[in-house]
């Protein structure tokens, strides 16, 4: 990492970083995430979903998802030109 880079503040994911998130999803896969799968997991008491954000931009997500005692990584991106 670049010495005079900021390190990146996570966050939780939040409905209003959605829009950016759609974008990303769209340019990176070839399936990508619809915005009412977001809406869906950022809602649901079982997930966590967290974002990476570098000066107000989003550089990074995660969803996870816990199944009884098990969790699972449901979606993840991270800008490596930022990272």
């Amino acid at each position: 990492m670049d010495a005079s880079m900021q390190p990146p503040v996570i966050r939780r994911l939040e409905l209003t970083d959605i829009a950016s998130a759609l974008q990303i999803e769209r340019a990176s896969f070839v399936t990508p995430w619809s915005e009412a799968m977001f809406v869906l997991e950022i809602s649901k008491s079982s997930s966590v979903c967290l974002a990476a954000e570098i000066d107000g931009e989003l550089v990074g997500y995660l969803c996870a998802s816990r199944y009884a005692s098990n969790w699972h990584v449901m979606n993840v991106w991270v800008d490596h030109g930022r990272s």
